[in-house]
């Protein structure tokens, strides 16, 4: 990581969309025959360094992660070497780009809750890195998931499907988003909420929930992804003010890239978030 970020501008590409601009053209040309990869390049379009990773039958998965990491590491070193001595990238007042992930809420009351999922074997263990990504709601939505104005302990209710259907980045073990299901693809998201018990100054909400999600990959209803999930997951909240100062999920599910030739792979996830 320090490699790039003391030396490179990194540059994030979905290559099937580049724009016809100077800079989609600029792209287009140093992709050549070449869909996906890495590249370190100068800004006048010179290739220092290009890296595609190739599984070798012959080597366990984990064999070809380690390898995949170490040719990486080996590819920016070589680009390094070739571009000549660089001066440190001085980082000072960039912004965060995880600021506010998983604590907090915005000025406006919005929150941003904090993401992991992983894929499990078929023995359940985990497998593979694990995704991190964000949930999104803004205050009206996040609002959904207190307690009703004077409900009592034991009081039950709904949180609308506009809300609960946020939670759609914890259902799939790809960050890639034409592989992983957004709010707008979700088709259930039925959760329940009750108010558990309320005493030392907090009250604890108990929460349940199943949801669905089916979109087609880039569009194209040849390519069907679909993902399920079931969880389960408590939020306490200060008795005084009725505000949520923390919550925290554990979910688990099924993804299925392309139903008729993919079996469901197994998911887990957890999603958190505190006041402070």
């Amino acid at each position: 990581m320090k490699l790039v970020t003391d030396n490179l501008v990194p540059v994030a590409l979905n290559t099937d969309r580049l724009p016809d601009t100077a800079d989609g053209r600029f792209f287009r040309k140093l992709l050549g025959d070449f869909s996906q990869g890495l590249w370190v390049v100068t800004p006048a379009g010179k290739v220092l360094g290009f890296h595609y990773h190739k599984t070798r039958p012959t080597d366990s998965w984990a064999e070809n992660q380690k390898r995949w990491a170490a040719d990486t590491v080996a590819f920016v070193r070589d680009a390094l070497t070739a571009a000549g001595p660089l001066p440190p990238r001085k980082l000072d007042g960039h912004a965060d780009p995880l600021a506010g992930r998983g604590k907090g809420t915005t000025p406006d009351g919005d929150v941003r809750l904090a993401v992991g999922v992983v894929e499990l074997d078929r023995a359940g263990r985990h497998q593979g890195s694990p995704v991190v990504d964000s949930a999104y709601l803004s205050a009206q939505r996040w609002a959904a998931f207190h307690p009703p104005a004077g409900a009592e302990v034991g009081r039950t209710w709904a949180v609308p499907e506009d809300a609960a259907g946020r939670f759609a980045p914890a259902f799939s073990p790809i960050t890639d988003a034409i592989f992983s299901p957004r709010p707008d693809d979700v088709t259930k998201a039925d959760v329940t909420a009750k108010l558990e018990r309320v005493g030392g100054g907090y009250a604890v909400v108990r929460y349940a929930g199943t949801w669905e999600t089916f979109h087609n990959r880039d569009e194209d209803p040849k390519y069907p992804v679909r993902t399920a999930a079931t969880g389960e997951g408590v939020g306490v909240l200060d008795a005084k003010t009725g505000k949520l100062t923390a919550m925290a999920w554990v979910l688990t599910g099924t993804y299925r890239s392309h139903p008729a030739i993919d079996r469901p792979r197994a998911t887990a996830a957890v999603i958190e978030w505190s006041e402070k």
